[in-house]
């Protein structure tokens, strides 16, 4: 039997079952067949809003981070204009930097307010263009400050008007902890005046003062206990919300529309919470929020919007839902109850003050159903427009059914499935996961795996082995089983410490790393369940958050006065420094780049590792000894002015840790229209490029996979993957292999590039390819392709990237004098790293012709040690030298 206690998924069919449910659980509510006055205007002070039917300020996350509104958000006021609301209440927009709920909230200020026009001007058109060119939008600007819920950068940074026993202990807050000053409140009406004028100045039709949810005016409303003038007394803790809206009014003109989305109802205990009942201290109480409605009233405001609830704390207040977010607990009330509730107590405000237009929320749950209750509830005067939140982000195209059609299909509505709350809490952008999946999907995934609860909740899967495959899997040799036991208990400290014993760049090695073919595809769940434990992700989780939380410096041995050179600030170069910095040493890095991560920070995609991401964690471990036992020589390497005889004269030893600048070519030159696949990425990755509709890549390992991913990312429309051996002996590692296929690369299998076919002008027109079948392996291992007689073709394409291998340049040999080459043209060194050279190591791509970051990290700091033993005069070379001139 349904009682209102009681939590209930919608499974309401019908307006007749929803009238029964209604009469089952004794509660007032209307609903109505006649949905057509959703349609009719409603005026406005002295506009109109063209329908009865807004958009509601819910929060994308998809600001730049200067305040200014991205793609995404660019992508859903767009989408809402086309959708035909009559009100569009834009989202919760920053006064202030430090007043921003998330890095990437919107913030208004004076060198982005062209940007907010530009959103404005895009909304609008695409509202006239599909509704006709009378129909222009009423559009609002909600201007906040998050209090309490303040994260302008990646930690909170709460500022809290008063204490609060229960939110504090679900924060955090200590009872010590400062409450923002009475003088920062007085400056901050002026902040809200000056963002008002720049809205104004964009073209909003008016802006919205946010005093509800538990940001920082709705949480005066209820700081009975705050001393000075913002609190204690009704006209103290009503002051900042008041004295903004009338120095707007007075500084920017009366004409100016002023509005407000007021919480009228926290649920939240008396005396912590504010419109609640001193005598039932769990009750709702419209004294003190009808006053100030009265009030806002009489100072002009023609227009409210009412929500009620704090999702941070009670979500299903003002969001009944089916599910909530992971990690919160099913609520002891029916949500037809809270929507009960939600109409119940915006009539009691409509009706308090039937001049102004009460926008009414907390419709979505009802699913098609809620224009039948939204019609019923302005009709009875509880309202006189609906706003939309949740509904909007699944189906922003529901105004303009429900004007042309008089209905709306349930497969249009919201599901109340939280995920689009759930994207928030996670850190990433917001929208509807189900309906908008190709967008959102990824987003949210994302999320979850870098989310707490997750990571321990995976981390308590792995079974702890004694003699664990994983390791065995991980060219570093990592104690995964230690970390993440570590992670499960949710000792990030500790987890992080047994990532760094084996690896300096977890973080880096997290986003990057081929752990399909390495420790997961060793993990022993894998065979058990087809599902092994997520190792990358937790370890990117522990890394991240270790960095958060500052655990990331390097600590270092006292200071042995030995200098060392490290050629090459790649993943080997920075790992080798790096532990040479523990082991006490003084190092001095060398890159003819002018920044650390070498090719792989500056080539591999953004999708995969953000460049800021390796600078970061590098900064994070290397910062505190920048310029004191280390230096950064940027733009200075092994040059024929200053070779490696140079560099032995100067240091105690030398780590080379050069990158493969050489790409084998197809041809001696190449024409134009070839072109090297990593240049090719690391254009991309820094300033984008521009390619052709038909474009061949040439080659089969993870370099060809990015290059050929990253052509359709840029506008091809057709990308041919040329390999000369089969899909199976592919080097590029699966998972790449299979997001090139996602993105519709054509895979050209058995097919051998020839050679390129030219215009008069020396331009690139195709590429001769050849068939090729499969004999005895050669020297790798691996089946030996040969041309199939009369089978060449030519495959017409206007570009073409070369990764079929890299190399040292021409000519390395003169600038190490002393060090061996290997028959493959790489540095041959002992198991130590050593090279033939006396004090000379080496480790990363010029040892392994180019395999894996956590390999390269894994050379880097094996090398370091051996450095550390043959300074102690501790370590002999495995590899005999015939170099006489030894440094």
């Amino acid at each position: 039997m349904s009682s209102s206690t009681t939590h209930e998924r919608f499974r309401l069919r019908s307006l007749d079952e929803l009238r029964a449910a209604i009469e089952t659980l004794g509660l007032d509510l209307k609903a109505e067949e006649d949905v057509s006055r959703l349609a009719q205007p409603v005026r406005v002070a002295a506009g109109k809003i063209p329908n009865s039917m807004g958009i509601q300020p819910m929060e994308g996350c998809d600001a730049t981070p200067d305040g200014a509104p991205d793609e995404l958000t660019f992508r859903r006021y767009t989408r809402f204009g086309d959708g035909g609301a009559g009100l569009l209440w834009f989202e919760a927009c920053a006064v202030v930097p430090e007043g921003r709920a998330n890095p990437r909230q919107l913030w208004l200020h004076r060198e982005n307010r062209d940007a907010f026009a530009r959103l404005l001007d895009k909304s609008r058109t695409a509202a006239a263009k599909s509704m006709g060119k009378d129909h222009r939008p009423f559009c609002v600007l909600q201007l906040t400050h998050s209090g309490r819920y303040s994260r302008p950068e990646n930690t909170p940074a709460p500022l809290i008007a008063h204490h609060d026993p229960i939110l504090d202990a679900d924060r955090g807050i200590p009872p010590d902890y400062p409450v923002v000053t009475d003088d920062y409140l007085e400056t901050l009406e002026d902040k809200y005046v000056e963002a008002a004028r720049l809205a104004f100045e964009a073209g909003f039709d008016a802006v919205d003062i946010k005093a509800c949810h538990r940001y920082l005016i709705n949480e005066l409303l209820a700081s009975r206990a705050r001393e000075g003038d913002y609190g204690g007394s009704y006209e103290n803790r009503t002051r900042l919300l008041k004295n903004v809206i009338g120095k707007i009014s007075a500084e920017l003109g009366g004409e100016k529309i002023v509005t407000c989305r007021l919480g009228i109802h926290d649920a939240h205990p008396y005396p912590y919470g504010w419109g609640m009942d001193s005598d039932d201290p769990t009750a709702a109480n419209m004294e003190e929020p009808g006053r100030l409605v009265g009030e806002l009233r009489e100072m002009g405001l023609p227009l409210i919007n009412i929500t009620m609830g704090n999702p941070y704390f009670n979500p299903h207040v003002n969001r009944p839902y089916d599910t909530p977010i992971e990690g919160t607990n099913i609520p002891d009330e029916n949500p037809l109850a809270g929507v009960a509730r939600l109409v119940a107590l915006t009539q009691e405000i409509q009706k308090s003050a039937p001049d102004i237009a009460v926008v009414g929320s907390g419709y979505s749950w009802l699913r098609n159903l809620w224009p039948n209750v939204a019609a019923a509830n302005i009709r009875d005067g509880a309202m006189r427009i609906v706003g939309l939140g949740r509904q909007a982000f699944a189906y922003p195209g529901f105004a303009k059914e429900i004007i042309r059609t008089g209905k709306l299909a349930l497969r249009h509505t919201c599901v109340t499935c939280s995920a689009c709350t759930q994207i928030m809490r996670d850190g990433g952008s917001s929208g509807c996961v189900p309906f908008d999946k190709d967008v959102y999907g990824p987003i949210y995934r994302e999320g979850r795996r870098a989310a707490a609860d997750y990571v321990r909740a995976q981390a308590q899967r792995c079974r702890d082995c004694f003699d664990p495959l994983c390791r065995d899997g991980c060219p570093a040799g990592v104690d995964i089983p230690g970390f993440i036991t570590a992670a499960a208990e949710g000792d990030v400290e500790r987890s992080y410490n047994i990532l760094r014993e084996r690896n300096l760049l977890p973080e880096t090695c997290a986003y990057v790393c081929a752990s399909e073919v390495q420790c997961e595809g060793a993990c022993i769940e894998k065979t058990y369940s087809r599902n092994p434990v997520p190792i990358r992700e937790i370890q990117r989780y522990v890394a991240r958050e270790a960095r958060r939380r500052g655990l990331a410096g390097l600590s270092c041995a006292p200071g042995t006065g030995r200098r060392i050179a490290v050629i090459g600030a790649g993943p080997a170069g920075f790992a080798c420094a790096a532990r040479l910095l523990q082991l006490g040493h003084n190092v001095e890095v060398f890159d003819l780049q002018s920044e650390l991560g070498g090719v792989a920070a500056t080539s591999i995609p953004g999708g995969r590792l953000q460049t800021a991401d390796f600078a970061g964690e590098a900064n994070a471990a290397l910062g505190p000894h920048i310029g004191d036992r280390l230096v950064f020589h940027a733009g200075q390497g092994l040059t024929d002015t200053r070779d490696l005889d140079a560099f032995a004269a100067q240091f105690d030893a030398v780590f080379l840790g050069l990158g493969l600048s050489r790409t084998a070519t197809l041809t001696e030159t190449r024409p134009k229209g070839v072109e090297d696949a990593i240049a090719f990425l690391q254009r991309s990755k820094r300033q984008g490029v521009r390619v052709p509709d038909r474009v061949a890549v040439l080659g089969g390992g993870n370099t060809a996979m990015d290059a050929a991913t990253q052509a359709v990312a840029h506008g091809a429309k057709d990308v041919y993957l040329v390999y000369r051996r089969s899909f199976g002996e592919m080097p590029a590692w699966p998972s790449e292999r299979e997001e090139a296929l996602a993105n519709g690369v054509h895979f050209l299998m058995l097919t051998m590039p020839v050679e390129y076919v030219i215009d008069q002008n020396g331009k690139l027109k195709g590429v001769v390819i050849a068939r090729t079948a499969l004999n005895e392996p050669d020297e790798s291992g691996r089946r030996r392709p040969e041309i199939v007689p009369g089978s060449k073709s030519i495959l017409e394409v206007d570009m073409a990237l070369e990764a079929i291998g890299q190399r040292l340049p021409p000519g390395i040999e003169q600038l190490l004098p002393g060090v061996e080459l290997t028959g493959n043209r790489l540095v041959e060194i002992d198991p130590n790293g050593a090279t033939s050279r006396k004090g000379v190591y080496a480790g990363g791509d010029l040892v392994n012709g180019g395999a894996t970051v956590v390999q390269a990290v894994a050379e880097g700091m094996r090398a370091a040690e051996a450095i550390d033993q043959f300074l102690k005069g501790k370590h002999e070379r495995a590899i005999p030298s015939p170099y006489e001139g030894e440094g």
